[in-house]
């Protein structure tokens, strides 16, 4: 990032000594692609402003910098799958060692469950999405044709705030089916079975919101690529910026590598901040 600032610095010269070089407010919308469904894919909305610093070489060839504060957002999920049975067993043992002897001595498998081919299986999954705060640096290379501009460079970006809403959905079949405090009672544990299952966790989705940068990526490094109109010193642009590191830290990755992309429109109105060379034109063809 000291390396972009620095850049960023030795093009005051040209704002200050150069006839061809331009600024403008920026302002637009984020449009980040999530998971599909079988009716469509599913999309989530940020935002981006910012100041958008243009120098002129000749009338088609331009360089674009500029500094933004934009929102990214990235959907992530997780499913972990165990054994209900090594849980309850997990417990009997907890309160047979405080008890004195009052859990099953052949845990869950004297309880006779596995003969009614029941399934067993505790499910946890996660989906949640994360929404991240940047200061983004693009340099693009700008090439026009008539009142048509085309974009290609890359980017670097600073995290400087993040946050996550996500789901928790617990599922355990066997506690649908089968009354536990009942046969915890049966078995062996009297009153204690109903003290026994109120630790079991329940079938159910929890949500939950945590602040923080904790387990993200703090730079980001990418490719942006885009189109824009220009009607005198209004500019309409849609760009696609890619990144090419995965969001998360080296400590949290798990599977494929999970990049930042997104789609940006927006809009912005150049000001010209060296002399014009035609005094009869509003901007720089």
């Amino acid at each position: 990032m000291k390396k972009i600032f620095t850049f960023l610095i030795l093009l005051i010269p040209f704002i200050g000594f150069g006839q061809k070089v331009s600024l403008a407010p920026e302002i637009g919308l984020n449009i980040m692609p999530m998971s599909g469904s079988d009716i469509g894919q599913n999309y989530q909305f940020g935002y981006h402003f910012g100041g958008h610093l243009k120098y002129h070489f000749s009338k088609k060839f331009k360089l674009s910098t500029g500094i933004f504060l934009t929102q990214k957002k990235k959907e992530y999920s997780s499913s972990t799958t165990s054994s209900a049975l090594t849980l309850i067993d997990d417990l009997l043992n907890g309160f047979g060692g405080a008890g004195g002897g009052l859990g099953i001595p052949g845990g869950t498998g004297d309880l006779g469950l596995d003969s009614l081919g029941l399934n067993t299986d505790m499910t946890e999954s996660i989906r949640g999405v994360s929404s991240e705060l940047f200061i983004e640096i693009p340099l693009l290379a700008n090439y026009k044709v008539k009142n048509v501009n085309f974009y290609l460079g890359p980017y670097a970006a600073l995290l400087i705030t993040a946050n996550r809403k996500e789901e928790k959905t617990t599922d355990i079949p066997i506690l649908d089916v089968i009354d536990v405090d009942a046969l915890l009672e049966s078995s062996g544990l009297g009153g204690f079975g109903s003290l026994a299952t109120s630790f079991l966790p329940s079938s159910g989705t929890e949500s939950s919101e945590k602040y923080g940068t904790a387990g993200l990526r703090t730079l980001d490094f990418g490719i942006n690529a885009g189109i824009g109109y220009e009607m005198n010193n209004l500019h309409f642009n849609f760009t696609y910026s890619h990144g090419l590191l995965d969001y998360r830290d080296d400590a949290n990755k798990e599977g494929n590598t999970e990049t930042l992309k997104l789609f940006r429109i927006s809009i912005a109105y150049f000001f010209d901040l060296g002399k014009k060379s035609d005094t009869n034109s509003s901007s720089f063809n």
